[in-house]
């Protein structure tokens, strides 16, 4: 065989350029390693001085120089003030969005391209590893990333490092152009957290970053006593986002239609967390008394009543009046045990509006809820069940839903359809967003989601 052939027990002949011995090779390939480390420290100055200058185009030219020419130049030095010092829109935007968002959805309804992947309208996604918790990408109902990020919780302060390296991610983000924005979904935040067994606390120092947010999407009753004045915002919570037509393998929020097994749903996953946050003192104290007076057969889920501290309940137990599931109780079957309850009961206090609420409403269950919870306050209606105050009242609370079950008063999935759920949520945070920061900048979003330079 020729030269081109195998030889050496198979392996190809290669021969060196004439002229060329390893040493020179050697030399070459250092010169050329050089030059490449050369090229990329005169890119990195580059980059540099240009965050540091006053175009926000700078970083985004590295990663895609066509995306320049798409955006507007913007001095980072006032995208980084308080939210507050730019927006001259109003505050409270439920009103506008709503009317927004009816507009959103008839340009659909109207349009003559049905295509899933046309569909408008934003989510919450679900938690990834990138970026990193409390961060969470806001994407469009076809799964495409829109360069917005919301902040859900506060930042873990037990660690400082964790905590610095979250609030750096928040400024870099907000540097390069991206929509951040923040969900009330953690307890009190962004107030002060007084559960005291939380390792997440909202510091003085967050502040800052709390009005430099370009809206918020709250639960609260009285916003201005938490929320910083001058940022656009409206009473949306993630629990708001449950599509009450959901049917699949991982559950049902379409009723099925089953027996009712049980006079009250109960659920606290246990631990000093969550007996804080469900405020399992209050439940306790009322599921005893609405045994004792009505004789009420309740379910209590994901909490282990077998330790010496619920020893109290375990008469009760025995009776048959409590029946107590895991914690590894699966989603569907979760909701199947909220369906076979009459009410759904939520004592819960420093609570930003529990997805149970949502889901029992979504199965048509009615609801029994602390009058002073911190969200998910709006779902109580006329139609959907009634508040309580103490275990004082818990017991005439729980009669008048009961009451108003017999009478067919109560329609709490109708309810809910009309003005809640996925459909009318989605575009209501587009809207949201259309109006807080405008067309340009979601734009802009967009076109850094897309180049996946950033994050």
């Amino acid at each position: 065989m020729g030269d081109g052939g195998l030889r050496n027990g198979g392996r190809h002949s290669r021969r060196l350029p004439s002229g060329w011995t390893p040493a020179r090779t050697l030399l070459g390939a250092f010169i050329l390693l050089a030059l490449t480390f050369y090229g990329l420290a005169v890119l990195f100055q580059g980059h540099i001085a240009g965050l540091e200058g006053t175009s926000l185009v700078t970083p985004i030219q590295l990663g895609n120089p066509g995306l320049a020419q798409k955006q507007v130049p913007e001095d980072v030095r006032d995208i980084l003030k308080p939210t507050s010092e730019r927006y001259i829109g109003p505050i409270d935007l439920d009103e506008a969005v709503a009317q927004r968002a009816e507009e959103v959805n008839r340009t659909w309804l109207a349009s003559t391209d049905q295509s899933w992947w046309l569909e408008p309208g934003y989510h919450l996604s679900y938690m990834e590893d990138n970026p990193p918790y409390p961060f969470q990408r806001v994407k469009r109902v076809d799964g495409k990333d829109t360069g917005v990020l919301a902040i859900i919780a506060p930042f873990y302060d037990q660690d400082y490092y964790k905590g610095e390296l979250a609030r750096a991610f928040f400024w870099r983000m907000k540097a390069s152009g991206h929509i951040i924005i923040i969900i009330t979904s953690y307890q009190e935040f962004p107030g002060i957290i007084v559960n005291p067994f939380d390792d997440r606390h909202t510091t003085p120092g967050d502040r800052t970053i709390h009005e430099a947010v370009d809206g918020y999407l709250h639960c609260f009753r009285n916003p201005d006593s938490v929320l910083p004045p001058g940022v656009p915002r409206i009473l949306l919570s993630e629990s708001d986002f449950h599509d009450p037509n959901r049917r699949d393998g991982g559950g049902s929020l379409v009723p099925w239609g089953l027996p009712k097994e049980y006079d009250l749903f109960y659920s606290c996953q246990g631990g000093d967390w969550n007996d804080y946050a469900r405020n399992w003192t209050l439940a306790k104290a009322s599921i005893k008394r609405l045994v004792a007076e009505l004789n009420v057969k309740v379910v209590i889920m994901g909490r282990d009543l077998t330790k010496p501290e619920d020893n109290d309940l375990s008469p009760l137990i025995s009776s048959g009046h409590i029946i107590s599931h895991g914690q590894n109780t699966p989603w569907k079957d979760f909701l199947r045990y909220i369906e076979s309850s009459r009410v759904l009961f939520a004592p819960n206090l420093h609570d930003a509006s529990p997805r149970v609420l949502a889901e029992a409403l979504c199965l048509d269950v009615p609801i029994l809820v602390n009058r002073h919870i911190v969200g998910g306050w709006k779902y109580v209606h006329s139609e959907t069940g009634a508040f309580f105050d103490s275990i004082d009242n818990v017991v005439p609370a729980f009669r008048d839903i009961i009451n108003g079950l017999q009478r067919g008063d109560l329609h709490p999935r109708g309810w809910f359809r009309s003005h809640s759920g996925k459909a009318q949520s989605v575009y209501k945070l587009q809207a949201f967003l259309e109006l807080a920061v405008g067309d340009q900048r979601l734009k802009a979003a967009q076109e850094l989601a897309n180049a996946r330079i950033t994050y």
